[in-house]
């Protein structure tokens, strides 16, 4: 079964999903798109994962805090 990783968010950013800011709830409904189901506890693993990719460099974040949007470093 495939897992929710940060390589998953990766493959979006390279196929220019995160070329215009997206809400967490956006990233959540583009991975339920790809059949991954999203509820619970694995809300909370998107925004982290969201969070490390920030930290290393892949993307950006703006607004604040519970209403961040992401989007592709330049």
């Amino acid at each position: 079964m495939a897992k929710i990783s940060k390589e998953l968010i990766k493959e979006f950013v390279k196929k220019d999903f995160f070329d215009k800011p997206k809400s967490t709830e956006e990233v959540i409904k583009k991975l339920d798109s790809k059949g991954f189901s999203i509820k619970g506890k694995k809300i909370g693993l998107v925004a982290q994962l969201l969070t490390l990719l920030c930290q290393e460099g892949v993307l950006e974040r703006e607004g604040e805090k519970r209403n961040y949007k992401y989007k592709k470093n330049e």
